[in-house]
This record gives C-alpha cells, structure tokens and sequence, in this order.
C-alpha cells in the first residue's frame, strides 16, 4: 500500500513527455516514447499481453500505446469525452510514425 498520495503515478504526470510533443517532430515523439517507457519500467509497471501475461519483448510503443488506450478508456468512464478524443488523436500520430518508420527501413 502506497503512504503518500504524492507517490502515486497519474496517466498525466507519466505521459508529459508524449502529451507536451509539438505536432510534426517525430524526433521528439520519438525521445517522449522513450521516456515514458523508461518511466514505466523504473516505476515497475508490468506491460501484459491479450491473455494478460506479462508480455515479452513489447516495445516502448506498444507500452506507450497501452497507456495511453487505458488512459482514454478511463477518461470515457469519466465522461471526459474531448480529451479521450485527444488522446486517441495521438495514439493515432504514434501509429503514424511507426508506419513512416518501417516505409523508410528504419530499425523499429
């Protein structure tokens, strides 16, 4: 059990890196996912696969992209409809990125 309120992880605190990323520079989507996924592994967050196994071998994406889709899914629950919206704008943009980057040959 945590003690303190202010050593809980929030879905805003964590996800600052990706959520403060100017549209357009994939460079810094890029250091943001990769922050956020070094962020998550130091807290010790347990990335798990559809069977809710833990995962082997995910990637920072996909641990970002799994964040970021239950932080939409508790927005939604909360009635907070436009920023779930935002959110999946940028799970979209994340996609995006992987997609441009396996185009080009790019180690994913």
């Amino acid at each position: 059990m945590i003690e303190h309120a202010d050593d809980r992880l929030s879905f805003p605190t964590i996800l600052e890196p990706v959520l403060s990323v100017p549209d357009g520079d994939d460079a810094a989507l890029d250091s943001a996912i990769n922050e956020v996924a070094g962020a998550l592994a130091d807290s010790g967050t347990l990335i798990l696969d559809s069977f809710g196994r833990p995962a082997r071998g995910a990637t920072d994406e996909e641990a970002v992209l799994g964040l970021l889709d239950t932080y939409v899914r508790v927005l939604l629950h909360l009635g907070e409809v436009e920023e779930a919206s935002t959110m999946g704008d940028l799970i979209d943009r994340i996609h995006a990125v992987n997609r441009r980057r396996k185009r080009r040959g790019s180690p994913v």
